[in-house]
């Protein structure tokens, strides 16, 4: 997607027929991680990952969290 609106709840969907689970990475408190479960229908696993204070989330900080959801395999 490009644009977060209108928000993409079909390309999300689609993704959700190929992906085991998502990852919402955010500078907020989690203001879309529930739009991304609710375009998924709950059908897949979705982990938040945010950063508040304008401090923006590094390459290695998504990399470590995706890690980590995968049970800790690179």
């Amino acid at each position: 997607p490009i644009t977060l609106w209108p928000f993409p709840v079909d390309a999300i969907a689609k993704a959700a027929e190929h992906v085991p689970k998502f990852l919402t990475v955010e500078m907020s408190m989690g203001q879309m991680v529930d739009d991304v479960r609710l375009a998924v229908k709950c059908a897949r696993p979705v982990e938040f990952y945010g950063r508040t204070g304008g401090m923006i989330p590094t390459p290695m900080e998504v990399y470590n969290k995706l890690v980590e959801m995968n049970g800790g395999e690179q």
